[in-house]
């Protein structure tokens, strides 16, 4: 009778909620033990105490989440969120319980709450104190510079800080394309980047976030409990997810109306701070989908996917989908042509001495060197410090020149040196032939070029 009374005398919709501890630490049964009447008339003919919520409205891992800290951790919780399965907004307030009111392995908390059609602005900004400052941080970062993407790296840096994480990042995502790229990324060692988890960001792993966030606000793996629960619906993400040693991570939808257009999401945080980061992480992507969007970001998604964002030349997936172009006869390039292939010497021992940023930086100058001679061409970023050029309607002699100019500009001591390898073909049936014999080429170059400077450290 104490629990009727006391959701009779709340002036919204409200519930006494039960939450079946297990053994193993986690819960099992969530029913709702019994509601005030606004409760019931929302609910429907279908409601009866001591229903099981999940008959009521659809399932909610979040919200199931929310109940066991509430109810078991005895945590005061309160969480407004997007309830997509639903179609409105939920202004959701957690209370819980005496532990004296618990009984056996049931623990129980109050749960009132209120719709909205859409997201309100005043709601909105009732966020914890602790969320309040970071989210405040990021809003002035997104306005802080007129360069968009220094905006949007300034941001991506903010968040990782924020949730102690290991990587934070954003992926802009065109399913009709099926494309996708990232915008940026921040991980808490400057020794990795976003491409070392390439491997692991495969079309399916990717293309099916937005299934999975179809009916959700967004998607929260905390533990291994959590990640082998993900195996039984998304056996691949949780393949990748192991394989990049990834113990937690948080994925929440960016989009414009009802459609996704990206996802924003941060691995290994601290998930002692779950609820708070949450909360950070949802209201920061709800910011940034509105300042993604009115940068018209999917119309740049092409040259994201095709251009190495460091350097500013074309990246290695441009790189082999102009070469299956040329060899399907769907784009060809234009014969007589030569290929290049060059690779940083030193680049190992910059890093060593100088730092992250000062290898980025030889990085951009060795771009620059090659624009230099090659700029009316085909520049591709192969690899980590791998370039390859494409010089197509080139007679041998021309093509030799220009060969020779680079090497004389690019040699041992000058500010970029690379190992070459170059070939010449004729016919336009050579490419592959001539990429392989320049590829050898350059890798004898970088041979000779340490065997002559043992100096230099090898990368």
């Amino acid at each position: 009778m104490i629990f009727q009374n006391l959701v009779d005398a709340q002036g919204m919709a409200a519930a006494v909620i039960s939450v079946e501890k297990t053994k193993d630490g986690h819960y099992g049964d969530i029913r709702v033990v019994c509601a005030n009447d606004m409760y019931k008339q929302i609910m429907g003919a279908g409601y009866h105490d001591g229903i099981i919520y999940s008959e009521l409205v659809p399932k909610e891992p979040n919200f199931e989440d929310f109940c066991y800290r509430c109810a078991v951790l005895k945590q005061h919780i309160h969480a407004y969120v997007d309830t997509k399965a639903m179609g409105v907004w939920t202004d959701g307030t957690y209370i819980p319980l005496s532990p004296s009111l618990d009984k056996d392995n049931l623990c129980h908390f109050l749960f009132f709450f209120e719709f909205t059609t859409g997201p309100e602005s005043e709601k909105l900004s009732k966020v914890s104190v602790e969320t309040a400052p970071m989210v405040i941080q990021t809003c002035i970062n997104l306005r802080g510079s007129e360069n968009f993407y220094e905006s949007m790296n300034t941001v991506i840096s903010d968040i990782q800080k924020n949730t102690q994480s290991f990587c934070s990042c954003i992926i802009m995502i065109d399913k009709e394309k099926r494309k996708y790229a990232p915008l940026c990324s921040k991980f808490s060692t400057d020794e990795i980047t976003i491409e070392d988890f390439f491997p692991y960001l495969s079309d399916d792993v990717v293309f099916s976030w937005e299934e999975m966030l179809k009916n959700h606000d967004d998607v929260i793996i905390k533990d291994e409990f959590d990640l082998m629960e993900l195996e039984k619906i998304n056996p691949v993400w949780a393949k990748s997810l192991r394989a990049a040693k990834v113990r937690n991570v948080i994925l929440v939808p960016l989009s414009q109306g009802k459609k996704m257009f990206g996802v924003l999401f941060v691995t290994n945080f601290n998930e002692e701070k779950i609820v708070d980061l949450k909360e950070f992480v949802e209201l920061t992507a709800f910011f940034l989908s509105s300042e993604i969007a009115n940068n018209e970001l999917m119309e740049k998604l092409e040259f994201l996917s095709n251009v190495d964002t460091l350097t500013g030349v074309k990246n290695r997936n441009s790189m082999n989908a102009r070469i299956d172009w040329h060899i399907n006869g769907n784009s060809l390039v234009r014969s007589p042509f030569g290929i290049i292939f060059t690779d940083l010497n030193g680049l190992k021992q910059c890093n060593d001495t100088g730092g992250h940023a000062a290898g980025d930086k030889l990085l951009k100058e060795a771009a620059a060197m090659l624009r230099k001679h090659f700029d009316d061409y085909e520049i591709y970023r192969s690899g980590g410090d791998e370039f390859v050029v494409i010089i197509p309607n080139c007679k041998k002699e021309d093509f030799d020149k220009k060969v020779t100019n680079l090497r004389s500009e690019t040699g041992y001591g000058k500010p970029v040196c690379f190992a070459i390898g170059a070939e010449w073909g004729g016919d336009s049936n050579d490419i592959r032939r001539c990429m392989r014999v320049a590829d050898e080429a350059m890798y004898a170059d970088k041979t000779e070029f340490y065997r002559q400077h043992p100096e230099i450290v090898k990368r």
